[in-house]
């Protein structure tokens, strides 16, 4: 797939993946624990896979475009069947780990700056809007809140009425742009329909991630485990005797390749409150791809030593973190 972008919509999508460099750490990541120069990109996240739906509705993907900056992600454009003059862009890029509050500071940083690019100052602009949406798998359903906002802008001579939607997923920024002539579209028209596209976008798209996110806790071989030890989580047995007990900094087994020790492993991360959604062992980054999907690829290198990571690296030494 190519993609065809103006300046304008580029110009945007870096210089908001470049507001990504304050530092924000989650206190349940165990990155949180690292020294802070380990970088983000191509350390705490070191791969990344997302499958996005190829239609949504009557909405079809044409164009897909991945930035040379790492950091700015990519960008997929929907159009709206055979009508040339709708479309809505889609971007992806890495956010780290991010508390709803930034969330909602990139959304309205997003609409501001686009407020004060020149010709757009004294445009209506709509109140930021925050709607509870549920993401993730049917099994694994977990809550998640969606920024979103309709406004006026000038291009070209031209008025036009556009939406913006923004929310985090699983170490991901999600963001849709939808625009269209004001002659035969409102903002509140663009903000309702931008909205439920979002929602079911992201409900039907893939992330997952590696790097050193990606942290269980190792497994050490002793004759005996213990599961009555102090700070043990949980136990997995046969026969009554204890194979594999699971602790938040490690896990003891009998056999530490064994299934019990790996399942140990595995029960013990989600417990202990390690896990982080979107962070995925290396072996899973190669998923299936269904039908009607599309993949896209992102390989994060190691910024040079000493290099301060402006280009193709956030300046900001960030270490899982959005």
């Amino acid at each position: 797939m190519s993609l065809r972008r103006n300046g304008h919509a580029c110009a945007i999508a870096l210089a908001i993946a470049c507001s990504l460099a304050t530092p924000l750490v989650s206190a349940q990541s165990p990155a949180a624990n690292r020294p802070a120069e380990r970088p983000f990109l191509g350390g705490f996240l070191q791969e990344s896979r997302i499958l996005y739906p190829l239609t949504i509705g009557k909405w079809v993907a044409r164009d897909e475009h991945l930035y040379e900056q790492a950091e700015a992600g990519a960008s997929v454009r929907y159009q709206h069947g055979d009508l040339r003059d709708r479309w809505i862009d889609v971007y992806f890029y890495p956010a780290g780990i991010v508390p709803d509050e930034r969330v909602r500071e990139m959304a309205k940083g997003t609409v501001d700056g686009i407020r004060a690019l020149p010709g757009n100052a004294g445009l209506p602009t709509g109140e930021l809007e925050a709607s509870r949406i549920e993401i993730g798998s049917d099994k694994d359903r977990r809550p998640s809140t969606m920024y979103s906002a309709g406004f006026m802008l000038a291009r070209d001579g031209k008025r036009y009425a556009s939406a913006m939607t923004l929310l985090a997923k699983d170490l991901y920024y999600l963001k849709g742009r939808y625009s269209g002539e004001e002659a035969t579209h409102t903002p509140e028209g663009l903000h309702a329909e931008l909205k439920d596209f979002t929602v079911r976008l992201v409900r039907e798209s893939r992330l997952y991630s590696t790097g050193e996110c990606w942290m269980p806790p190792p497994i050490v071989q002793v004759a005996v485990p213990d599961p009555k030890a102090p700070g043990a989580l949980l136990d997995i047995g046969k026969e009554g005797t204890a194979q594999a007990v699971g602790f938040a900094d490690r896990v003891k087994a009998v056999d530490a390749a064994s299934t019990q020790a790996k399942l140990t492993q595995f029960m013990a991360y989600r417990a202990s409150g390690r896990w982080i959604d979107g962070c995925h062992p290396p072996e899973d980054m190669t998923p299936d791809v269904p039908e009607g999907m599309r993949e896209l690829r992102f390989e994060y290198r190691v910024p040079p030593e000493r290099s301060d990571g402006t280009t193709p690296r956030l300046r900001s030494p960030r270490s899982g973190v959005g």
